[in-house]
């Protein structure tokens, strides 16, 4: 019985198909490994990497305390590291001691347990500063993400913590309040589904060569780079965005600050139509609202990343985290 011709060709292309997809794979894991390897020879740790049960977390740590002052904890978003604090933390540094960390799998850290939730995130910092004998209270810092996880260690650690301050902090119910945002979660969740997968064949690294450089001072811009095309940062990124449905219901938890000091920065330039940036607007009122000592200040033109990456945006953050540092240590409450 003859092969039909037209058969026998579509079953080499898709032979060869096969093969090359396989080849290309093995040429991008080789790649990415090499790279790795690499990476972590030219930017090593700038801090010290502590043992919190089994793994160690890197911390880095500049300054000192005044007077009593309290040590401020620098918490950075989804995907962020310690080397994004480049521009604010050497400034607050030369009023009190700031620490920046990397969360479990995230720059110079090593990957963590499961899960990746915020409560488990908690313990890990209050293993982290414990064990390296950085004592309280702290005021604490978040971005982003960061912004919930901070919320998260206040209603966990209570007595550690003297002040918060909120730099366009994520929402609890950012992701659930409206149909947008559960179809936002929904394709975010599936993009970071395979993301993990892309980068151990090199995809996200060769992806990071086009990306606008963030521009942050030496060495910290390099490492910043270098840690966008990790695979062991693509994991916990992964893990930590799956898990915001339970972070996001343990910072509800946390509905009253007391009197606690807090101040809440937000942007204004989030690349959302006007209706989601109002309700945006409307979530970090709310914010404000988890104290009787706050202040909410809106910072016209700038964008979510602006507090950290952008020179002039930058210094308002150090501005407004040296405020309330006064704050906690005279009593006055927060001015705006």
């Amino acid at each position: 019985m003859n092969t039909n011709p037209l058969l026998k060709r579509i079953s080499r292309i898709i032979m060869w198909l096969i093969v090359g997809i396989l080849v290309l794979t093995t040429i991008g894991a080789i790649y990415q490994a090499l790279s790795t390897k690499s990476d972590q020879r030219n930017y090593p740790a700038l801090g010290q990497l502590v043992d919190v049960g089994g793994y160690k977390l890197h911390i880095y740590c500049v300054g000192k305390n005044v007077e009593g002052s309290p040590t401020v904890i620098l918490e950075q978003g989804l995907g962020g590291t310690s080397a994004a604090w480049a521009r604010v933390q050497p400034e607050i540094a030369k009023s009190t001691r700031v620490c920046a960390y990397d969360r479990a799998g995230m720059g110079w850290s090593d990957p963590g347990s499961a899960p990746r939730d915020g409560q488990h995130m908690a313990t890990e910092l209050h293993n982290l500063l414990h064990n390296a004998d950085i004592p309280g209270p702290y005021v604490l810092v978040g971005w982003s993400f960061g912004g919930l996880y901070v919320r998260i260690y206040a209603g966990k650690y209570p007595t550690e913590v003297s002040v918060i301050v909120l730099l366009d902090s994520s929402h609890p119910d950012q992701w659930t309040s409206t149909a947008t945002g559960e179809a936002q979660f929904e394709s975010n969740a599936g993009i970071y589904k395979i993301a993990p997968w892309l980068a151990r064949m090199g995809v996200m690294r060769v992806m990071g060569l086009f990306q606008p450089d963030p521009g942050l001072p030496a060495p910290q811009n390099e490492a910043l780079k270098a840690f966008f095309a990790a695979t062991k940062d693509w994991d916990a990124q992964s893990a930590e965005f799956l898990a915001s449905p339970a972070t996001n219901d343990q910072a509800r938890n946390l509905t009253s600050l007391a009197d606690m000091p807090l101040f809440v920065l937000t942007a204004t330039e989030h690349g959302t139509p006007p209706e989601q940036e109002q309700l945006w607007q409307s979530w970090q009122n709310e914010l404000a609202l988890l104290s009787t000592n706050s202040v909410h200040q809106i910072v016209t033109g700038a964008n979510h990343a602006a507090f950290w990456l952008d020179p002039e945006t930058a210094k308002i953050s150090v501005e407004k985290i040296l405020h309330v540092l006064e704050a906690a240590q005279t009593g006055e409450r927060v001015k705006p």
